[in-house]
């Protein structure tokens, strides 16, 4: 018998776990397939999610929770990337660096008819991050809960409208600049989660997201993965990857029966159970007639698109040397950004043993389409995937002839099956009475949390890792 049952293969799911283990609960993470975050495909490694890893910072909201956690940086990558990542125009490179002066200076180079109007949103936009950011990590549930919050709600609120009126006037400016107005469409495709507004008052949370701290290790998403089921078996917790429930039930207590590597089958009881909302297992439990979160019946989750990887490995000589680890390229101002128009690349670590001009690295590239059958098929995909090499071609004219391994069959196949790890772009209306979009991991069932990003879009990366605390919370709290 377990205290907590978890389900699910993304990140939040693990940290639930390990929060859950780490406060004495007997804790079981059933991950149906295996942990994501990272994949080595003829010698090269891959990042699996294109979504970057952000505020790990020491004094931010999920820093903290790996650092309660127990779980430090990797040697060497305490220090977050400098530039953050790149926006790239045919006309126009912007690279976001951590130092609001360098990246202030980044605006005036490429925009000078506009630096004033730049400096003074990006200076709106920095005030409201550092609101939000606060708020987060007082309220980590985003919405008020009971009348003392409401109360510190409202007085933030003139804060809120005066972020509201420097983001309308910027709006303003984008209008008139179609460069500029891409690029911040393209900052939001990169960092958020949920497609909404893009001068809502958390976007300015996203858009100083390079003054947070954008982090990468040698191991990827990875070694986030790998440090959380460590916590979880050193607290005597029970980890099961590659494991597929076959049924679920939820009374007073929660019975399940799983299917094992080796094609055996098991029964297991817990007490409450946690599970992602990406989880396939959840369908078990849901009723189209009573949703599982009341909310849900007036402002629905929907997915709009999914993240769609190709996956490269190529002579490091054909990528220009200030190419950032993450960037995206935009190669239309005219279009619209998810025709055919946007491409997320990220690069890894070369590998040359010594010799470079024969170094090599990988080179994901990333486009995201609609959650439509017909995008979906494998036909779809092989022709999406084949004409990504073609798509960068005015950007890297060079990497066609450069590409060392690229298994199209494989990399639509990985796509496919790590929809259960990978965030795709959601679509939530913000609360009638705040202005974020969170929903809450309590459900109409006593004994069944949710976790995953979906709950707290308005965070981006920082909502996987905030969710999962925030689910283990409510289990610890009826135990106290």
């Amino acid at each position: 018998m377990y205290d907590v049952i978890v389900i699910g293969d993304d990140l939040s799911s693990h940290v639930a776990a390990a929060t859950a283990c780490r406060h004495g609960l007997k804790t079981l993470l059933i991950a149906e397939t295996g942990t994501g975050g990272l994949k080595v495909l003829d010698d090269f490694v891959f990042n699996i999610d294109p979504v970057p890893v952000t505020g790990l910072g020491a004094d931010q909201p999920a820093g903290k929770i790996l650092t309660e956690l127990g779980i430090p940086l990797p040697e060497g990558c305490s220090e977050p990337l400098n530039p953050a990542y790149q926006i790239i125009l045919p006309n126009h490179r912007l690279d976001f660096f951590s130092e609001p002066s360098g990246l202030a200076g980044e605006m005036a180079r490429e925009f000078p008819h506009l630096k004033n109007a730049i400096i003074e949103y990006l200076s709106a936009a920095n005030e409201a991050a550092d609101i939000f950011t606060d708020w987060l990590d007082k309220h980590p549930q985003l919405e008020p809960r009971t009348i003392k919050e409401y109360i510190s709600y409202l007085k933030m609120f003139p804060r809120i409208l005066r972020f509201k009126f420097a983001a309308a006037k910027f709006d303003g400016i984008l209008s008139r600049d179609r460069s500029l107005d891409k690029i911040w469409e393209a900052q939001q495709a990169l960092l958020c989660t949920n497609h909404h507004d893009l001068f809502s008052f958390s976007s300015a949370f996203q858009h100083c997201a390079s003054r947070r701290g954008v982090f990468q290790f040698p191991e990827g998403k990875q070694y986030l993965f790998n440090a959380l089921i460590k916590k979880i078996e050193e607290n005597k917790g029970l980890y099961l990857g590659t494991h597929r429930i076959i049924s679920l039930s939820v009374q007073k207590m929660i019975d399940m029966e799983i299917r094992h590597k080796d094609g055996s089958l098991s029964k297991v009881t817990g007490k409450n159970l946690i599970i992602s909302t990406k989880a396939k297992s959840l369908a078990f439990i849901r009723d189209d007639q009573r949703p599982l979160v009341a909310s849900d019946r007036f402002r629905p989750v929907r997915i709009m698109r999914h993240p769609f990887t190709v996956f490269l490995g190529v002579a490091s000589k054909c990528l220009p040397q200030e190419l950032a680890r993450h960037a995206v390229v935009v190669s239309d101002i005219d279009k619209d950004l998810y025709e055919e128009n946007l491409i997320i690349l990220e690069t890894g670590l070369p590998s040359h043993g010594g010799d470079p001009v024969n170094a090599k690295t990988s080179l994901s590239a990333t486009v995201y389409l609609e959650n439509n059958e017909d995008k979906w098929t494998p036909d779809a995909l092989r022709r999406e995937g084949s004409s990504i090499p073609e798509r960068l071609e005015w950007f890297l004219p060079f990497l066609r002839n450069n590409i060392k391994w690229f298994d199209l069959d494989k990399s639509i196949e990985i796509s496919m099956e790590r929809r259960q790890v990978v965030t795709p772009v959601y679509n939530i209306r913000n609360s009638f009475f705040t202005s974020f979009s969170a929903k809450n991991t309590k459900t109409r069932l006593p004994n069944v949390f949710l976790t995953g990003a979906s709950l707290l879009a308005d965070a981006g990366f920082d909502a996987e890792i905030i969710s999962g605390k925030n689910s283990a919370q409510n289990i610890l709290q009826m135990r106290n």
